[in-house]
């Protein structure tokens, strides 16, 4: 059973940030990180009890070769995951605990 990913506006704002930093970088790159965090959203809709536990209800998720993690919340109720940040491991930490909450 997959489960429906919907993304909270912080997340999405994110993805889109990094998307745009990496395609300016580098013509193509931002295409490779979508294509390899969408592979790792489509590991985590259908498994997402594999993933590690991030906080009280929070799970995380590392995009293999890049320096991002996808932390998501799993709501079995409605069959659904929220992605709530496409975090950047140099970002401040404090500012993803409250997110985590």
């Amino acid at each position: 059973m997959n489960f429906r990913v919907v993304h909270e506006a912080e997340a999405s704002i994110e993805f889109r940030e990094a998307v745009a930093r990496y395609e300016a970088e580098s013509e193509g790159l931002g295409i490779r990180f979508v294509l390899e965090v969408n592979r790792v959203i489509n590991a985590i809709s259908s498994h997402p009890f594999f993933f590690s536990k991030a906080g009280r209800k929070g799970r995380k998720a590392q995009v293999i070769n890049w320096p991002y993690t996808l932390y998501f919340v799993v709501n079995e109720n409605h069959n659904e995951i929220k992605v709530i940040a496409v975090w950047h491991g140099t970002r401040n930490p404090a500012d993803l605990r409250r997110r985590l909450r």
